[in-house]
């Protein structure tokens, strides 16, 4: 089942698993779903090392298979029309109460069981999802943005593929 927005997406096969964005960018507000761009290609690279380390969660490779949300949805990139050129939200638009309403709405209608926060600026969801239900398992690691990982003086002189499947395995951890 997949609801068509910029912002949100519910998994094929493993709906209960909740992956959290930071915000759509351009290519999710063009094609109207979370994680359409490079960063969604780089999850999936993610997901491969995530898949073999931890199969318990994550039972699939594929992106598809989880539930997706941001945890802000407007679109945020340079160049964006009428847009001040941040490319992530900050912690109190993501904890205001419109934003706050519009995730424990699509929480309701995900009811996750696992969260999975891609990312520092995901993370500002937590707060959020606990209030919804402290018996929502949370993790972290890194975003899967281009950016992200790629500043990484470890990662120096290492292939593409190889930095993002380090990126997942080290940044990886429970949140308690």
């Amino acid at each position: 089942m997949c609801i068509p927005a910029a912002d949100i997406r519910v998994g094929d096969e493993n709906p209960g698993v909740l992956l959290v964005g930071a915000c759509p960018g351009r290519d999710e507000e063009e094609q109207n779903r979370p994680f359409a761009g490079q960063a969604g290609r780089n999850l999936d690279i993610m997901l491969q090392r995530l898949h073999t380390l931890h199969p318990d969660i994550f039972a699939s490779e594929r992106a598809d298979d989880y539930s997706m949300i941001n945890a802000h949805s407007l679109p945020r990139y340079r160049n964006r029309v009428g847009y001040d050129g941040r490319t992530q939200p900050r912690k109190r638009e993501v904890l205001a109460q419109v934003n706050r309403d519009r995730l424990t709405a699509h929480l309701e209608e995900i009811e996750p069981e696992t969260v999975v926060y891609l990312g520092k600026v995901a993370e500002f969801a937590h707060e959020v999802i606990q209030a919804y239900s402290q018996h929502i398992t949370a993790y972290r690691t890194g975003h899967p943005s281009t950016l992200a990982w790629n500043t990484r003086r470890a990662y120096i002189g290492i292939p593409r593929e190889q930095k993002i499947l380090r990126w997942a395995e080290d940044r990886f951890g429970q949140i308690v």
